[in-house]
């Protein structure tokens, strides 16, 4: 174990153009280094856009092919993971436009979307208990579905922004846009999420703290019970 943890420090400290270099020396394995180190931001870049976990993976897989194929045309004119990125971009976009592409998604402004969605989380989270994990993950799945029925241009925005953390200009780069494009669109993104997620508020807030069922008959038998009166079944009072 100490020695994989080490290699893997190794791994981490040796920058991408010097595992480039690495590759294009003959040294194939060391490609993995690469792969390792950008798979988790390929991947939500490429589910961002086409909102399906089997394509992103193949979108990913096919970025790092392409990557391989043609490291000798990276020129070091800007960071090597913004090239894996915009190679990502690219192929997802590439397989949007297939006719067989579907994708059965409905628009953020569509009002019977409300319906088909509860909101199960709390929002702030002090020492979560298994509950609150939960609804935590609950919470994930929401903001995760609603991501996807933002316009794509906004969710593009949304994911280099707020998901991978990325500066406006890095986003700006790889989107091949201006930096006041991806301003707008990042703020126009979250607006949409502020309205959607305060909209699941609205249309749940009269379902809280359900008060009926077993809890019901519990209350209503612990305080007969109290005040010595027998409990009369509903039915027999009818």
């Amino acid at each position: 174990m100490e020695i994989e943890n080490a290699a893997a420090s190794a791994g981490q400290a040796i920058s991408d153009e010097e595992v480039i270099q690495r590759v294009l020396n003959g040294d194939d394995a060391s490609f993995e280094l690469i792969m390792r180190r950008h798979n988790r931001r390929l991947y939500r870049i490429a589910r961002g856009i086409l909102r399906n976990e089997a394509e992103a993976e193949d979108v990913v897989q096919e970025t790092y092919v392409r990557a391989f194929e043609k490291l000798n045309g990276f020129q070091n004119k800007g960071p090597f993971s913004a090239w894996l990125a915009r190679i990502a971009v690219n192929e997802s976009l590439s397989r949007l436009r297939r006719p067989a592409f579907k994708q059965d998604r409905v628009s953020l402004d569509d009002p019977e979307r409300q319906d088909e969605v509860k909101f199960m989380s709390e929002l702030t989270f002090s020492g979560p208990n298994p509950e609150q994990l939960a609804a935590r993950d609950d919470f994930r799945r929401l903001l995760e579905n609603a991501i996807d029925t933002l316009p794509k241009g906004y969710r593009m925005a949304f994911i280099f922004r707020s998901v991978e953390e990325m500066t406006v200009a890095e986003t700006a780069d790889i989107l091949e846009v201006e930096p006041a494009t991806v301003k707008s669109r990042y703020h126009r993104a979250r607006k949409l999420l502020q309205q959607y997620l305060a909209g699941m508020v609205d249309a749940t807030a009269a379902e809280v703290f359900p008060f009926a069922g077993k809890r019901c008959d519990r209350i209503v038998t612990g305080v007969l019970k109290r005040l010595g009166i027998r409990n009369i079944p509903m039915e027999d009072t009818q």
